[in-house]
């Protein structure tokens, strides 16, 4: 005699069974949507420019077409001429981020210059992180022999942060781009503002526009200053 024992699908069987819609997931099979796949992040809006101190700027936007997944750790290699070098940055869900370097040096001429994403650490967010910074008391002043920009940041969430870094630009009014500057401030806390210098070694066009970023790595729980003796989280990514 002969027994034969048969399970229908579960959602626990590393298999996309029964109704599920992806592998063990499905609002109708298991309760739960499946997860949309990770998508790759674009480079977008690459410049190089040989600024008036010799050197070379670069800037380039950085796109994560994803809303559920930020990178808490990521690197990208930057190619000009024979030069190759490996760079970190970190990003939100959703978010364009224009990222700077400054005085790249050792270059002549036009040379082309190419980025690359290299490594990607995904953390996955399912709640907006409500972190914001807010420019304000922008100035600008071209001088004889340099330029100087000034600024205000307030941090206006409710945390604490250990860094945050600040990045400007400075375009024509085409949008070419004329240099770059990046500063960071520390110990930044909560519904505080504070102010920010930066300083180009040559005179910028009075018309020239400048953008600036603001933002901190959410990510690194080391990041969020201690109260009460213990260390700050931020709760939405844990």
């Amino acid at each position: 005699m002969f027994f034969r024992s048969s399970y229908g699908p579960t959602c626990y069987d590393g298999i996309q069974n029964g109704k599920e819609e992806g592998v063990d997931c499905g609002t109708i099979a298991c309760g739960s949507a499946c997860a949309s796949p990770i998508q790759a992040l674009q480079v977008q809006s690459v410049q190089l420019v040989r600024t008036l101190a010799g050197d070379h700027d670069l800037a380039f936007q950085l796109y994560n077409p994803n809303t559920d997944y930020g990178v808490s750790a990521g690197t990208y290699e930057l190619a000009v001429e024979n030069q190759r070098s490996i760079h970190d940055f970190y990003m939100l869900p959703g978010q364009t981020k224009y990222i700077v370097l400054t005085s790249i040096l050792g270059l002549t001429g036009n040379p082309s210059v190419e980025v690359s994403i290299k490594s990607v650490q995904w953390e996955k967010v399912s709640i907006d992180p409500n972190v914001r910074f807010t420019i304000s008391n922008e100035h600008y002043n071209a001088g004889e022999s340099q330029t100087i920009f000034e600024a205000m940041v307030t941090n206006d969430s409710d945390y604490d942060f250990e860094s945050v870094d600040i990045q400007v630009s400075a375009a024509d009014l085409s949008g070419r781009l004329l240099a770059t500057n990046v500063t960071n401030v520390r110990t930044f806390l909560s519904k505080t503002s504070r102010y920010v210098k930066l300083t180009w070694p040559f005179v910028l066009p009075a018309d020239a526009r400048v953008s600036v970023q603001a933002a901190t790595n959410v990510f690194d729980n080391d990041n969020f200053l201690k109260r009460n003796g213990t260390q700050e989280r931020f709760q939405q990514y844990y």
